[in-house]
């Protein structure tokens, strides 16, 4: 939807370079608001779905750390939609894996979050070292 719908392309040049599209005629301030509108609704839409659907009910352990999880998915999938895809299935098979282990060596599960710590220091490192270049004098 990004690169085939005209408010893909506003939110695309808006988040690159917001002077710039508003010199292009962009009207900054209205794609800001459409984009949090429409953020806002997927994301209460994905709440909405695991009160009615998984829990039942509104507790106070709803959300144990999925936005977290998702930035982390997010950054490892380098914001590709289908890169996403793979990289949740990575994620979850180190958390599906550290339950597992947990349950048969007796290992912490937080194994599971250092092991993502991890992923994501090193990725961001991957990608600082693709753009910086180091020259010795």
């Amino acid at each position: 939807i990004q690169t085939r719908s005209t408010l893909g392309y506003e939110i695309r040049a808006v988040g690159l370079n917001k002077d710039a599209a508003a010199f292009a005629g962009i009207p900054v301030n209205v794609v800001i608001v459409k984009t949090a509108l429409l953020s806002g609704g997927l994301a209460a839409l994905a709440g909405f779905s695991e009160v009615a659907g998984l829990k039942g009910s509104l507790t106070l352990d709803l959300s144990p750390g999925f936005g977290y999880t998702g930035i982390i998915v997010a950054m490892l999938a380098l914001l590709n939609p289908l890169g996403v895809i793979v990289a949740s299935l990575f994620v979850a098979g180190i958390f599906v894996g550290a339950d597992s282990m947990s349950r048969a060596a007796d290992v912490p599960t937080y194994l599971a979050d250092i092991m993502l710590a991890t992923a994501l220091l090193l990725m961001v490192l991957a990608i600082m070292l693709t753009r910086f270049r180091v020259v010795r004098d």
